[in-house]
């Protein structure tokens, strides 16, 4: 995770100066002392989530993205039987555009959001 020197100076001149927001997953070693002083002096205000809350704050973590890594597994079995050590570029794009096409249909996104109570703007 970057920390907020990182990125602070890359979102201050989007808002005039004015209070942003840094949503962080519950961990407790993302907030410290320090972490938080830094935060209060620069005007970013923390949105701490619960533990384990990402599945309904990040819906296509679940039912896009996990089924992606199955079908770039399954898609790419047959090179790793054969006990390569080095997939080429090719053969990995290959193998991508399959599964994500198998995994972004319009059905899995559309379940993925409603799944966790959200309703997209569009």
């Amino acid at each position: 995770m970057k920390k907020p020197t990182e990125v602070e100076p890359l979102t201050w001149k989007k808002t005039d100066a004015g209070y942003r927001l840094l949503i962080l997953d519950g961990h407790g070693s993302h907030v410290t002392g320090e972490y938080l002083g830094y935060c209060i002096q620069h005007k970013i205000v923390l949105l701490v989530l619960p533990p384990h809350t990402s599945h309904l704050t990040q819906p296509l973590d679940i039912a896009i993205f996990s089924p992606l890594k199955k079908y770039m597994q399954a898609e790419l079995y047959p090179l790793i039987r054969t006990e390569v050590t080095r997939i080429q570029k090719a053969e990995w794009l290959s193998a991508y555009a399959a599964a994500r096409a198998n995994a972004f249909s319009s059905t899995n996104i559309e379940s993925a959001w409603s799944g966790a109570g959200l309703v997209p703007l569009d």
